[in-house]
């Protein structure tokens, strides 16, 4: 895995943990782990890169989901940490 989806991967488990009772969803984890000032952005190039960014989160955390590090609810768009992946 390139180093850069490491450290996003990095960011979210980071994020999830800190939050051991909350849910997020993939546009709240995306705007927390990927803090861009998007006031700089023309409206459309905002959302394509909005949509971007967040294609790289739900990469990363369907990967986690996949080894047993998240739990990803597909029903309402919401991951948490499993208690197993913070001990």
């Amino acid at each position: 895995m390139p180093e850069h989806s490491n450290n996003l991967m990095g960011l979210i488990l980071k994020k999830l943990a800190e939050n051991l009772d909350k849910s997020f969803t993939l546009e709240e984890l995306t705007k927390s782990v990927i803090p861009e000032d998007r006031t700089t952005f023309k409206e459309a190039d905002r959302m394509s890169f909005d949509r971007a960014m967040q294609a790289r989160v739900l990469d990363a955390l369907l990967f986690l989901e996949d080894n047993n590090l998240i739990i990803l609810d597909s029903l309402t768009d919401e991951s948490s940490i499993r208690i197993s992946a913070v001990n």
